[in-house]
């Protein structure tokens, strides 16, 4: 089975969770190549920090309306304050100095600091590149790329099941979905849509016998679905929300709610079995966020060894600007000293502004 990777990607819902200041040096102003680390609790819900002489951790209770932060993180996803996150005008390019690493690479910079640090102090001024490279977050659901051209006049993306989880811990469950046909669809709606899912009926259960059902998408809201219930849902009870040519899923940045996702391009609906899905560990599932050059350019891979089912950092460089200061930031580590998964490790350095 071939499943694309956690990518991820803020909630404009939620409240900023803790910033655990782990060591920081005021000494970093423009073109200063000493450096700050800090770790960001990222493990409960989004944590949000502003950047400057130092990192200053800040609560925030409307990221969509606030300029109090630069990046937020929650669990793999590092969301900037710009574009369709937040009016910050936060932007972002990433150097990717280890965008083509191998396995083996991966694995002796994860185990020698010193080479860690010496890819980011390589960074200076002359590598920042011009305005337009840099890049605002947008939004990025788990379910797209179902459709493919002209809206109205495209087709289905054909292949393609998305396996959701609904709920936390050792009672959530598993399930597949697919999107059948569209009828009646012009450029401004889908018309009626028509899916068909699968789901355990309990944790740690076979799926339950398909169900195939439709919206219908001509009215002027969102329709609300839930897959555990086979029907239709509410504005506050809800795990799929179609939106015209949307569709979220009610997690991250779409809803309080724990439903994630990921996509198999890999294999016919009918063949993904319980068997198939139960095994993938809840940190490779997908919420709806928003997504910039964190998203484009990943700053970690999956299980690399195949086995070892770990975030690994590839200790590329980004570029951080918010107006005519830039800083370089560097994400070195996932893990808390203890193990606990979740907790950035952030390098950072100004180098203009």
């Amino acid at each position: 089975m071939s499943l694309t990777p956690f990518r991820p990607r803020l909630s404009a819902l939620l409240l900023a969770g803790a910033l655990a200041l782990v060591a920081c040096s005021d000494n970093t102003g423009p073109g200063s190549q000493s450096s700050a680390e800090f770790t960001v609790n990222a493990s409960a819900a989004f944590a949000y920090l502003k950047l400057g002489a130092s990192a200053d951790t800040v609560t925030v209770a409307d990221p969509s309306a606030s300029t109090a932060w630069d990046l937020g993180f929650f669990a793999t996803t590092v969301t900037l304050n710009g574009g369709a996150a937040g009016p910050g005008g936060v932007r972002g390019f990433c150097v990717c100095e280890h965008a083509t690493a191998t396995t083996t690479e991966l694995q002796a910079f994860s185990a020698d600091p010193t080479k860690q640090q010496a890819v980011f102090d390589s960074v200076t001024v002359a590598d920042i590149p011009a305005d337009a490279a840099f890049a605002s977050d947008l939004l990025e659901p788990v379910i797209r790329g179902w459709y493919t051209g002209a809206y109205g006049s495209g087709t289905l993306t054909a292949n393609r099941v998305w396996v959701v989880r609904v709920g936390t811990g050792p009672s959530a469950v598993l399930g597949k979905v697919h999107i059948l046909e569209l009828q009646g669809a012009t450029a401004t709606t889908p018309g009626k849509l028509k899916f068909q899912f699968a789901i355990e009926p309990a944790a740690g259960q076979p799926f339950a016998a398909d169900v195939t059902d439709s919206v219908d998408l001509t009215g002027s809201g969102p329709v609300y679905y839930k897959f555990t219930t086979a029907g239709a849902g509410t504005s506050s009870d809800w795990e799929a929300k179609f939106d015209h040519w949307d569709i979220h899923l009610n997690g991250g940045v779409s809803g309080p709610g724990a439903v994630a996702g990921l996509v198999d391009s890999a294999d016919a609906y009918a063949s993904i079995t319980y068997a198939m899905v139960a095994p993938i560990p809840p940190q490779a599932f997908q919420v709806d966020a928003f997504s910039g050059v964190f998203g484009t350019k990943p700053w970690y891979r999956y299980n690399i060894t195949g086995a070892d089912n770990q975030i690994w950092p590839t200790f590329s460089t980004y570029l951080i600007k918010r107006g005519a200061t830039v800083f370089k930031v560097q994400l070195v580590g996932y893990y808390a000293t203890n193990g606990s998964p979740r907790h950035i490790t952030v390098r950072y350095a100004r180098l203009q502004g």
